[in-house]
């Protein structure tokens, strides 16, 4: 892989994990200053299943952002490198399991919304 893909592919992450941050500063909002007030959340099974889904998908991109670093750095010192096929089948599967647990947490806003788990 050349250098400007791994610095872009760096980046993505990085927007990633900035947009997550903010998220989770509006959904604390949400959750103290919300029209249902903080009793509807703390009390709502779905609401921790979404929570655990949202905390599990940030703990799986922990990997994929460490290797996209690292790659990124070896590739600037390095025009010769080349991302190793394990660790990009590691990083894939990293990817497709953060996919999977992230569709999650839409069905659970769509339950909360419907006044499940209350």
């Amino acid at each position: 892989m050349a250098t400007c893909p791994l610095k872009r592919l760096a980046g993505i992450d990085r927007h990633y994990g900035i947009i997550a941050a903010l998220i989770i500063i509006v959904g604390i909002g949400r959750v103290v200053w919300g029209l249902k007030g903080w009793e509807f959340y703390v009390h709502n099974w779905v609401f921790w299943a979404k929570m655990a889904a949202f905390g599990i998908v940030g703990l799986l991109s922990i990997v994929p952002t460490v290797r996209f670093i690292s790659w990124s750095r070896q590739a600037s010192t390095n025009p010769s490198f080349a991302v190793p096929v394990g660790e990009l089948a590691s990083v894939k599967t990293y990817i497709r399991a953060e996919a999977f647990v992230f569709l999650l947490i839409p069905v659970f806003a769509a339950a909360m919304a419907r006044g499940y788990g209350y």
